[in-house]
């Protein structure tokens, strides 16, 4: 069974999502993001598959 819940995850491929490894901000981005926003911390795409 496959549960869609959009808000738990809401990955669409126009945008990419991130989240910092140290603080745990989340932003948004059209384009790669490099560094957290809030703390200059490294961060990870989370919009990629999970399987």
């Amino acid at each position: 069974m496959v549960l869609h819940n959009t808000a738990l995850d809401p990955y669409t491929p126009e945008r990419r999502y991130y989240e910092c490894r140290s603080c745990g901000h989340r932003t948004t981005s059209p384009t790669h993001v490099a560094t957290c926003p809030e703390c200059d911390g490294e961060v990870h795409n989370i919009g990629v598959a999970r399987e």
